[in-house]
C-alpha cells in the first residue's frame, strides 16, 4: 500500500517543490507498487521536459594507462600492486596503439583514468594528453579522477589550480566525477579507507569548476550504503551545482549512478554481498535523481555495462535521457566481475534506442547533441562488431538481471 507521505511529496514536487533530502530518502525506501508507479510516471514527465525524446550517447574509447595503485580499495577488482604479474604501466608505443585504434572507430572522447601509481609525475600525466590530441586531433580528454588530481597534488606540492591549469594547457577537457563512491565519512571510511575523504572530493570538483573545467557527477551505491545516505550524497552535488552556476565557472555535465558489482573484489565477500542491488531499486534510484535534481543537473545517464543494454532500456522510460558511451575495452567494470561486456557499437545503441521508442542522438561529452544529418554524426559502419571483437558486448551472468540485446550477447 502506498504511503500517503509519499504522494504527498509527490504532490509537492508536481506543484513546484524542491525534494529535500529527507523527501528523496522517503522516496527511495518506499517500494509501494503505488509508489513506484507515481515515481516513475513523474519522473518520464520531468525527462522529457528536460531532455525530450531524443537518447544520447557518445562515441568514445576508455584507456586505462596504469593498474598500480597503492589505495587498496575494497570494491575494486581492477588495481594491482607494482609487482604483481600483471601490474602494467603503458608507455608511449602502448598508448600509441590503442589510441590508434580509438581513432579508427571515430571516437570523439577518449576517457582516461588509471591507478594511483606513485612513480607517473605531471610531466607524464601531460605528455599523454598531448600523446592522444596529436594521434586524434580535437579528441575530447576525459580524464584523472579527483583521486588522481589528489595524488598528483601529494607528488608535486603544487596549487591545485596550478595542476588543474597546467592539464587543461595540456588537453584536459573534463573530470570523470569518480573517486566519490558515497559522500558520507561513515561509509568512505569503511569501503575506501585510502582514498580522498568527501571534504578533499568536493574541494578538487570546486577548483576544477572555478578554472573553466567540467566534470561528470557519480554515486556508486547497492552496498553498505543507508538510503539516507544516498540522499545526502545527492543533496551535496546539487548543492554544488548550484554554486558553481552562480559562480558562472563550468558544471556538472551529467548524473551517474553505478550499482556496486560484488562478484570479483574484496568488499563484497568481507560484507557478504552476493548480488547487485535489485532492478527494482535501481530504476527507483534514477528516478528520485531525475525528480531531485530539477533544474540543475539536466541529464542522467545509466551505467549499461553494469546492469545490461535491456535494463537499461527500461531505464529509458523513469527519467534517463543518455546511454553514455560505445567504450571501447572497459576494463574497470569487468575487472570487478560485470559480464554485460565492454563495448556496444552505433548500430547497437541506435537499435536499442529505437526498441525503447526513443530518437537516438550522438553527442560530445559537453553534451552538444548530434543529430542524424549532421555531419559530425558517426553512421554505423559494417566492421563496428568485428573491429570490437567477439567478446566485446558478449557475457551474462547465470543470474544477470535482464537478457542482453540480440546479437549484442566506462563512464
Amino acid at each position: 500500500m502506498t504511503r500517503p507521505f509519499t504522494l504527498d511529496i509527490l504532490d509537492a514536487w508536481e506543484a513546484g517543490e524542491e525534494l529535500s533530502a529527507g523527501h528523496a530518502t522517503v522516496l527511495l525506501e518506499d517500494p509501494s507498487p503505488g509508489a513506484a508507479e507515481r515515481l516513475h510516471g513523474l519522473a518520464d514527465q520531468e525527462r522529457r521536459r528536460a531532455a525530450g525524446d531524443e537518447v544520447s550517447y557518445v562515441i568514445n574509447a576508455n584507456v586505462n594507462f596504469t593498474n598500480v595503485c597503492y589505495t587498496d580499495c575494497k570494491y575494486c577488482g581492477f588495481y594491482r600492486r607494482p609487482k604483481d604479474a600483471d601490474a602494467y604501466t603503458h608507455g608511449d608505443g602502448a598508448l600509441r596503439v590503442r589510441f590508434e585504434r580509438a581513432r579508427g572507430f571515430g571516437v570523439r572522447e577518449i576517457c582516461m583514468q588509471g591507478g594511483l601509481n606513485p612513480r607517473i609525475s605531471i610531466d607524464r600525466y601531460e605528455e599523454v594528453l598531448r600523446l592522444a590530441r596529436e594521434i586524434i586531433p580535437g579528441v575530447h580528454m576525459h580524464a584523472y579522477s579527483p583521486a588522481e588530481i589528489d595524488h598528483i597534488q601529494r607528488k608535486t606540492r603544487l596549487p591545485l589550480e596550478v595542476i588543474l591549469v597546467r592539464l587543461k594547457e595540456a588537453g584536459l577537457g573534463s573530470i570523470p566525477g569518480t573517486a566519490a563512491e558515497v559522500l558520507v565519512e561513515r561509509v568512505k571510511k569503511l569501503i575506501s579507507p585510502g582514498r580522498i575523504p568527501v571534504a578533499r572530493w568536493c574541494e578538487i570538483i570546486r577548483a576544477a569548476h572555478a578554472v573553466g573545467i567540467p566534470t561528470t557527477s557519480t554515486v556508486m551505491y547497492g552496498h553498505i550504503e543507508r538510503p539516507a545516505e544516498l540522499a545526502e550524497h545527492m543533496n551535496i552535488l546539487r548543492e554544488m551545482q548550484k554554486e558553481s552556476v552562480k559562480a558562472g565557472g563550468a558544471r556538472f555535465t551529467e548524473f551517474v549512478p553505478l550499482p556496486f558489482i560484488p562478484y570479483d573484489n574484496k568488499m563484497g565477500e568481507e560484507f557478504g554481498i552476493r548480488e547487485m542491488a535489485p532492478l527494482d531499486y535501481i530504476l527507483r534510484l534514477h528516478a528520485v535523481a531525475r525528480l531531485f535534481f530539477r533544474g540543475w543537473i539536466e541529464n542522467l545517464q545509466v551505467a549499461w555495462p553494469k546492469i545490461g543494454i535491456e535494463a537499461a532500456k527500461r531505464a529509458l522510460r523513469l527519467g534517463v535521457n543518455d546511454l553514455g558511451g560505445t567504450l571501447i575495452e572497459e576494463n574497470i567494470s569487468r575487472t570487478s566481475g560485470s559480464e554485460y561486456g565492454q563495448s556496444l557499437s552505433p548500430a547497437q545503441f541506435n537499435a536499442a534506442i529505437r526498441e525503447a521508442g526513443r530518437v537516438p542522438v550522438q553527442r560530445t561529452t559537453t553534451y552538444d547533441i548530434i543529430r542524424e544529418g549532421d555531419p559530425r554524426w558517426r553512421h554505423p559502419r559494417p566492421d563496428d562488431e568485428a573491429f570490437l571483437g567477439g567478446g566485446a558486448q558478449g557475457g551474462r551472468r547465470k543470474d544477470s538481471l535482464l537478457p542482453l540485446l540480440g546479437a549484442g550477447g566506462c563512464r
